[in-house]
């Protein structure tokens, strides 16, 4: 049996995009949309069974009606050829109260053939073309989801991430017993695995995450744990195979150099082995451009030399400068970008001349960012970065605004 393994979608998402004039969709959007349909002709050149996405199908709770729509296209190809697909809830996908729908809902109230979406605890059959296979369900844990409104109330705010753990460790702990033996089984899960290494979701988080051990997941009769939520691929165990696909087109500079992939998994050997194979997709570039023009008699030569040594075809770009006092009047930041723009870059991102002790950047994408996913804590995160803060007291003032964020969270919640 085969199994296409990807997460972390984020279909909507649209900073440092531009609209499209032959669609009129923002370019962002259309890239997220193709790296989608890229994954999923993955699939079906594999031959294989099973989609299974681990979460964060959007960037949000709510999207729009164009997103819904060009995500069901897509999501046609493989329906049409008779492959299930089998949709974890993530934490974008989620609202954080009691009662409202959350982002792919609407597929299980339309009873839609041939798709599963689970958005709670839970171990689902799923019929494919090989057989069927277990897959039990851990979706991204809300407190409101386990706890009941008399324990947010009644326990402390500190003992509350300790009770959710154990009672979702409890509910692991049973899984061995209720798998049948003579049918595969896999785990799913969408959020954080204690020994995982975070990558750019940091600055889109929606929620606090519950952090489980890797003990935990491997359950016996497990063949393989396909995690999501972690945007840097990773293979956190072998036996059985961990691993986080991680997402499918960057969505800033801090994943400028991750090669971005799916996962093709095959279960074997009388349903006993997982093997994994991932398969790169070609997302978007992020290029930074780095030019010290200090000891140069010519600077705009010689940022003009550094561009052209880059292949910056169809790449979000963001060039930086260190120049002296001096030197500063000499770069025309106009004609910086007549040259970025000759050389066919999709967005300028920004242009950053760092003079001695004075800075001047120009961020094309912030306001887009502010309006289409950046979180609180992302936006105080660029604020502590801009100004002249040490790094050990940028870190204590996120510290505290992660804890007063929780706060919040949970009082809402009560």
């Amino acid at each position: 049996m085969k199994i296409l393994h990807l997460a972390d979608i984020h279909i909507g998402m649209e900073n440092y995009g531009r609209i499209d004039s032959t669609t009129g969709l923002n370019t962002r959007l259309i890239d997220y949309l193709d790296r989608f349909a890229e994954a999923l002709q993955i699939g079906i050149e594999h031959d294989v069974d099973l989609v299974l996405i681990a979460g964060d199908i959007y960037k949000n709770r709510t999207p729009n009606p164009t997103h819904q729509r060009e995500f069901a296209r897509r999501l046609r190809s493989v329906l049409d050829r008779g492959i299930p697909v089998f949709m974890l809830v993530g934490n974008h996908d989620v609202s954080a109260a009691a009662g409202k729908a959350h982002s792919v809902e609407i597929f299980d109230t339309l009873a839609i053939d041939g798709v599963t979406i689970a958005d709670r605890l839970g171990i689902h059959t799923i019929e494919t073309r090989a057989g069927s296979i277990q897959i039990v369900a851990v979706p991204w844990i809300s407190r409101h989801a386990i706890l009941t409104k008399d324990d947010i109330r009644e326990l402390p705010f500190a003992e509350l991430e300790a009770e959710l753990l154990r009672r979702v460790g409890a509910w692991l702990e049973q899984v061995p017993e209720r798998l049948r033996g003579d049918l595969p089984a896999i785990l799913t899960f969408h959020g954080t695995v204690s020994n995982a290494t975070y990558g750019a979701e940091r600055s889109v988080m929606l929620g606090n995450d519950l952090i489980l051990p890797p003990s935990l997941l491997a359950q016996p009769g497990i063949q393989y744990v396909a995690l999501g939520h972690i945007h840097r691929y990773q293979v956190l165990s072998e036996n059985p195979p961990m691993i986080y696909p991680g997402s499918i087109e960057r969505i800033d500079f801090s994943e400028e150099s991750e090669q971005k992939q799916v996962v093709i998994v095959e279960i074997e050997n009388n349903w006993e082995d997982a093997s994994y194979q991932p398969i790169a997709v070609h997302p978007r570039p992020f290029v930074t451009i780095k030019v010290d023009v200090t000891g140069s008699s010519d600077p705009m030569e010689r940022v003009a030399q550094a561009i052209s040594k880059r292949d910056l075809n169809g790449a979000v770009v963001r060039l930086l400068i260190s120049a002296t006092a001096e030197q500063r009047p000499q770069l025309d930041e106009t004609e910086l970008r007549r040259l970025l723009e000759a050389a066919e870059t999709h967005v300028i991102a920004s242009i950053a001349i760092e003079a001695q002790r004075s800075e001047r950047t120009r961020y094309a994408a912030v306001a887009s960012e502010l309006n289409e996913g950046l979180t609180p804590r992302r936006a105080l995160e660029i604020y502590l970065e801009s100004s002249n803060i040490s790094a050990t007291r940028r870190e204590q003032m996120l510290k505290a605004a992660d804890d007063l964020i929780k706060a919040e969270q949970a009082r809402e919640q009560a």
